[in-house]
């Protein structure tokens, strides 16, 4: 085995692991191994050929610099921005999509924006709303759901549309559930809300005010109603 460390230069990227550690990319670690090549009849190795993995270096939180995220290559880590850029709803998206494909338990996406935010301010970085016409911050969105059902319509994805400004995805079963392990439609509206409240309580400084869903689907407006009918807790928003 072989290694070699890449030192990177300031300002250096602001990167999120698929399991959403945040970290400055501070140099890259490369590991060469040597891989066996075996002859296909006898099983006997015959040659070798190298393989190189590249490792994150990180400065973390607390101060602490020099951690190699071992568990996570480079090529799967999520480049949020440089320290004391800004970045916007387009990364916000994306890191919420990332997130929901790396982690095996849906509630952990809640915590993201919350952890985006806070990542933000230790590296001096800004999350910035957009503006209207007026250059006034817009405070408050509409985002279309739609769904997909499965199942003979036991089963049903609801997620929003691709021109939808945030991310939301959940998979319900009609009650009593078809398959215990996933979301109920009542448990999936108070999934679905708690992740509204969690966008605006992570971004309710930076002028995120409201965000209230419509849908082209007749048949699940009283899901949409319903979602809208939940009302944020004051105080943790």
């Amino acid at each position: 085995m072989e290694t070699q460390l890449v030192r990177l230069d300031k300002p250096y990227n602001i990167i999120c692991s698929p399991d959403i550690k945040f970290g400055l990319h501070i140099a890259t670690l490369i590991v060469v191994n040597e891989k066996p090549v075996k002859d296909a009849e006898t099983g006997d190795v015959v040659d070798t050929y190298p393989v190189a993995k590249s490792y994150p270096v990180v400065g973390v939180e607390y101060g602490i610099d020099g951690e190699v995220w071992m568990k996570s290559e480079q090529k799967d880590c999520m480049v949020i921005c440089r320290e004391g850029e800004s970045v916007g709803l387009y990364t916000l998206k994306k890191l919420m999509e990332l997130s929901s494909k790396s982690h095996h338990f849906i509630d952990f996406v809640l915590i993201v924006p919350g952890a985006l935010s806070m990542a933000l301010l230790a590296y001096g970085s800004k999350f910035e709303l957009p503006t209207d016409d007026s250059k006034h911050i817009i405070n408050d969105y509409e985002v279309r759901l739609e769904f997909s059902e499965e199942n003979n319509g036991q089963s049903c994805m609801v997620y929003a549309s691709k021109e939808s400004d945030f991310y939301f995805y959940d998979y319900f079963d009609n009650e009593p559930p078809f398959v215990k392990k996933i979301h109920t439609n009542s448990e999936s509206i108070k999934y679905l809300a708690d992740l509204r409240d969690s966008y605006v309580r992570a971004f309710h400084y930076e002028g995120l005010h409201s965000i209230t869903f419509t849908t082209k689907d007749k048949k699940y407006q009283w899901f949409v109603d319903d979602l809208n009918g939940t009302k944020a807790d004051a105080a943790r928003v």
